[in-house]
């Protein structure tokens, strides 16, 4: 798999389908991709929330990574 920018998608929801793919919680994914709990929990909340943050790709692809089966 080689990453591609177009690929993006930073909803909260494909996100945590991404996590339950990779059979991770919030906090073990956190420590996987190298942010904190705090910056992941903003990724995850719905989008009209006003802490809500977009992932950046870069983290986006190493989850879908950490999710892809072997």
């Amino acid at each position: 798999m080689k990453p591609n920018i177009q690929h993006h998608n930073p909803n909260p929801a494909y996100l945590r389908a991404l996590l339950e793919q990779a059979g991770l919680s919030q906090r073990a994914a956190a420590r996987a991709l190298g942010v904190s709990e705090r910056m992941m929990r903003y990724y995850l909340v719905h989008t009209d929330n006003p802490n809500y943050r977009p992932m950046p790709y870069a983290v986006q692809f190493c989850l879908e990574c950490l999710a892809k089966p072997d």
